[in-house]
């Protein structure tokens, strides 16, 4: 074991603020807390690998959905349809419900293109639905499902959308829950997850259990063999046993 002048160097490289958490744990151990520092780390990694398939899975169903959908809607003027390309050509309610979203993902894939170099061969292509999918974020698929809030001002929306589109992205969603508020919680909680994850905050607290269920739960929706496959891979019942006492 390192000696206390070490560990102590650690926790200062660290940041008291950082460590406050895990000391409190702990009981003002320092070898302790760092020893609980590390485990929150590779519990990190390890529902990373497995919301990153969890958040692949819901793109894609979603936007499968959301184009066989938005082709069949016709336009307000009566000329024809909407396309398929629901990120450059939404219809109602899709428009209203996405219409930040979808600003914000096409100046990102603006910029990605920007970015590239000069010899990328997409370099001055046009910015198409895929280039603006690919820069949405997990976040924005929690705002398309049902809401059971019903003061939201998209209360209405997010639900005419679930009965007429969305629904058909999760054709193995749990029978009890043909509103789609249960997925949706789901989803909302593996969203906030995510984000304590990417700013690598403490994750003491979190009921591991009941979150690597709401991840192969929502995988399950869409795809049954996904979660299989999902949860002979996932490493996170193995590492949440190993949490330092």
């Amino acid at each position: 074991m390192a000696q206390r002048s070490s560990l102590l160097q650690i926790a200062h490289t660290l940041h008291s603020a950082r460590m406050a958490t895990y000391l409190g744990s702990a009981h003002n151990d320092v070898a302790r807390a760092l020893d609980l520092y590390r485990w929150n780390l590779q519990l990190g990694a390890a529902f990373q690998e497995v919301l990153a398939v969890t958040e692949i899975t819901l793109r894609n169903a979603v936007d499968h959905a959301l184009r066989t959908w938005n082709a069949g809607q016709p336009r307000p003027d009566g000329e024809g349809l909407h396309s398929p390309h629901w990120l450059q050509d939404p219809a109602r309610p899709l428009a209203s419900l996405t219409r930040r979203t979808r600003d914000n993902a096409r100046r990102q894939a603006e910029a990605a293109r920007s970015a590239r170099p000069q010899n990328h061969p997409r370099k001055f292509a046009p910015i198409t639905h895929d280039d603006i999918l690919a820069q949405l974020t997990f976040g924005a698929f929690v705002k398309l499902l049902p809401t059971s809030d019903e003061d939201a001002p998209t209360y209405r929306a997010r639900h005419i959308l679930w009965s007429e589109a969305m629904r058909a992205a999760f054709p193995h969603n749990d029978s009890y829950d043909p509103l789609g508020i249960v997925l949706a919680d789901r989803v909302g909680r593996l969203h906030a997850l995510r984000n304590r994850v990417s700013h690598l905050e403490p994750l003491l607290t979190v009921n591991v259990s009941a979150r690597h269920t709401d991840v192969l739960r929502v995988i399950a929706a869409v795809s049954p063999a996904t979660r299989d496959w999902c949860a002979g891979m996932s490493r996170v019942k193995e590492t949440s046993q190993r949490r330092p006492t």
